[in-house]
């Protein structure tokens, strides 16, 4: 049989633990802010930059391989 108190103690402990929970949510949030701010900075890059192997050799035509990534990862028609 639990005693007296143990429903009390149990609810204080249920509210800390959601608590220190929110605490590490908005902890982790902070974290990773500066994670998805670079991701997105990545994303905005079209082509690569100067003296980037690829740019080098802009004379000569894709391969088929080369062509068909593009299409599939939507950056050609």
């Amino acid at each position: 049989m639990a005693f007296r108190g143990a429903r009390p103690l149990r609810r204080a402990a249920r509210a800390l633990a959601a608590c220190v929970w929110q605490c590490l949510v908005a902890a982790g949030a902070v974290q990773m802010a500066g994670e998805t701010a670079r991701a997105d900075a990545a994303r905005l890059l079209h082509a690569p930059p100067p003296g980037h192997p690829e740019r080098l050799r802009p004379d000569v035509p894709l391969t088929a391989l080369e062509r068909t990534l593009l299409r599939e990862f939507g950056l050609v028609d």
